[in-house]
């Protein structure tokens, strides 16, 4: 249904099938176009489809052909795209869990009904996606499964309670799929701190803010979106092979411990 870009050498991830959620901006955008350059087939998910059709143009616009699917992780009959994406693609190798959302709120001020959606879209969604291509996989015999938590999940963060507590929900989760999927799948995850992305543009906006991160990073900065790029080509290629339940951090070195 779709050609891979890479049928010349040097590719990393030539003849290989990659899927990733939350791809109509941001980090889930860069990283699709990153694995397709480096020769994956890739399929593109997310809700918003005007957005995905965007990072369908770019990435045909960098050689690639991918496939892109409407997908919300929050909802039950999700596992119906999987099935879609399976049948079609006869397979897939890695999958980034990327879909989520955000939440800025003192915990006194946060609600339940807040609280709830954060952990239904950034837990039991992920988790969703996570199970769905997991079966999948075992019964295929190999696979790479890639969430994306936060430098948030790890040391928190005041005013995101929610988002923290739904991001440390998913580290738990990897670590603990890590074990219970060994040895035929390899479970992993990524820990951006701030990036300057769309989800982020309001509050970047704010000066207090950007030079509270930046003062806070010993970079001195907030990422760029294509700097998780080849993070996501190394961790669907072989050179992870050996790696599984690791949590690595890309936040310019505001996690410390």
């Amino acid at each position: 249904m779709f050609n891979s870009t890479g049928n010349g050498t040097g590719l990393p991830l030539r003849n290989r099938t990659v899927v990733v959620t939350g791809a109509s901006r941001g980090l889930g955008r860069s990283m699709a176009r990153a694995v397709s350059a480096a020769g994956a087939r890739v399929v593109v998910t997310g809700r918003d489809m005007a957005a995905l059709e965007e990072t369908v143009q770019l990435i045909r616009g960098e050689g690639g052909d991918p496939m892109a699917l409407a997908l919300d992780i929050t909802d039950s009959d999700a596992t119906a795209v999987v099935d879609q994406i399976w049948t079609e693609t006869g397979g897939i190798d890695a999958v980034f869990a990327n879909a989520g959302i955000s939440l800025m709120k003192p915990a006194l001020e946060t609600t339940a009904v807040e609280f709830a959606a954060l952990m239904d879209t950034n837990a039991t969604g992920t988790f969703r996606i996570l199970q769905a291509f997991g079966a999948r996989m075992l019964a295929q015999g190999h696979g790479k499964l890639v969430t994306v938590t936060s430098d948030i999940g790890i040391r928190g963060s005041e005013g995101w309670v929610a988002y923290a507590a739904s991001k440390g929900a998913v580290i738990a989760m990897t670590k603990t799929l890590a074990w219970e999927w060994a040895p035929t799948l390899t479970v992993n995850s990524i820990a951006p701190g701030a990036f300057a992305t769309d989800i982020n543009a309001h509050l970047f906006a704010v000066p207090e803010i950007i030079d509270a991160v930046e003062k806070a990073a010993p970079l001195g900065r907030v990422g760029k979106a294509d700097e998780i790029g080849p993070l996501a080509v190394f961790l669907a290629g072989t050179g992870s092979d050996f790696m599984t339940g690791q949590i690595i951090s890309l936040d310019g070195g505001i996690q410390r411990s």
